[in-house]
Order: C-alpha cells, then structure tokens, then sequence
C-alpha cells in the first residue's frame, strides 16, 4: 500500500482575514500543481484520500475557505467572496506556472471563477457533484433544520439520507461528519444562503480550457440534470457515477482519481 501523502498547514492572509487548508507534495517544473476546492461546509482535507491515489510526485493545494475549517468566518459570503480567497491561495501557493482546478459542489463553479480570472494559467477544470446553480434545491427546510438541530444534529440527519448514495457505508459518513463545518449555527446559514444564490454561468461560459463534470447517479442537491447543464455550457462530457451521491471524492475516491488523472494527463499545460 502507498504511503499517504504527508500534509502541510496553510496560513495565508485572505481578503477577510486568516485563511487554512492543507498542501501536499512539492512544486515540480515538468508538470502543473492542482488546485482542490472542497464543497461547502466541509474543509480542505475532504481531498486527502483522493490525493493519495494521483501522482505521487504531484503538488496538491487544499484550503479552506472562509467561514469553513480553520479559516476565519469575517467578511461577507458570495461566490466572489470565496473566488477572492481561492486567488489568494494561488498568490501564495502556486504564484506562477499553470495548475489544474478541481471543486466539489460549489467548488466546481468556483473552480470555473478562478479559469475565468486566471485564464493564461489553468490547464483543466474538473466539476465534481456541482452545478452552475441552485435553483430549485430546497432552502427554507434545512435552514429551519439547522435552527431546530444545530450544525452537528443537521448533518448527522443529513448525511445519511440525502448526502450519500444509498450503499455508502458509515464508515465514510463518519469520515464527512468529521470534516463537515465547525462553525456556528448563524454562519453556517449564511454559508448555505450565499451557496443557493450563486450562479456561475457567465464565467463558465468564458472557459476554453479543457473540462470534465462527474456527477454521483443519486445525488439530490446538484443532480445529475444540472450537471448536464453545465457540461454543456463548459462544452465538454459528463460521467454519471452509478449508486453514488454528493461526495464521490469521499464515496469512491479511486474511480474518481482514475478519472482525474486521465484529465490531467490529456490536457496538460494551457
């Protein structure tokens, strides 16, 4: 068996305060680092499985967004916010060279922000259970669930039924409870509230580089339809993951790191 990759600790100085997240391996001139954007309400090491399947002489950025796992929760939350925050971790972390972009959930449309802003240095994006937008996922009854059952209950009841796909084990589930938000009731509802207003259509339609959508068959939040739709405004194929839910980069790291180095493998340097 590999031996994991070992993790660093990010400190950077963000837009709205101290930013964390977690890097692996060292910058290598033959070939581009990648960056990693969790979903939200999780944090940077939601990746770490999956960095431990792709190339082992890779560099690999994890942070944490703002108002998510070791990062400060000041400033306001939009999709432009945490865009900020991202550019801030490239400055800092990958300050020249091309890299390729990889996000789950809200990181794929943020993924394709930082394309659209940085253009001349992404080699490839990679969308994974995300979606352009929300519209149409259910707002008002999980910000009623996380005032009735905190943060933690909210994601112990989540988690299980509409997360995941029906055969992940509870292994993984623990795995997710362990990497979901810290933060507080009142912030972690205006994560979710900025995340459901957000839309990445236009700077999604700027991208002309090399692009890949994974969606889980079961996923509820970003389904597989939504999906699709940004597939076709990246103008690129979509996988359907069989049985699987939100997280495939927790529910099936291994089919999801083949897929990712056969991205990175055909596209390359921009």
């Amino acid at each position: 068996m590999r031996e994991a990759m070992k993790l660093q600790e990010l400190d950077i100085s963000g837009p709205a305060g101290r930013l964390a997240g977690w890097s692996a391996g060292e910058n290598a001139s033959d070939k581009p680092a990648v960056l990693l954007i969790h979903p939200i309400n999780t944090q940077g090491r939601i990746w770490a499985d999956l960095i431990d399947l792709l190339d082992p002489q890779g560099r690999y950025v994890m942070p944490d967004l703002r108002a998510h796992g070791g990062s400060d929760a000041s400033g306001e939350f939009s999709l432009a916010e945490w865009t900020a925050d991202c550019l801030a971790v490239i400055e800092q972390e990958l300050p020249s060279g091309p890299f390729h972009v990889v996000g789950g959930s809200l990181g794929g449309p943020l993924a394709c922000c930082v394309a659209a802003a940085l253009p001349e240095r992404v080699s490839s994006v990679t969308a994974i259970g995300s979606s352009l937008n929300f519209d149409g996922v259910e707002v008002s009854g999980v910000l009623d669930m996380f005032d009735r059952l905190g943060v933690a209950g909210t994601f112990r009841t989540v988690f299980p039924t509409m997360t995941f796909g029906p055969g992940s084990s509870q292994d993984v589930i623990d795995k997710a409870l362990a990497l979901a938000n810290p933060n507080d009731v009142a912030t972690v509802k205006r994560v979710w509230s900025a995340t459901i207003a957000s839309d990445a259509t236009e700077q999604a339609s700027q991208l002309d580089c090399p692009a890949l959508v994974i969606n889980g068959e079961h996923d509820t939040t970003c389904t597989p339809a939504l999906g699709l739709e940004l597939a076709r405004v990246l103008r690129t194929e979509q996988v359907i993951m069989p049985d699987i839910g939100h997280m495939p980069m927790l529910e099936c790291p291994e089919r999801v790191a083949l897929l990712l180095t056969q991205q990175v493998n055909r596209a390359g340097s921009p």
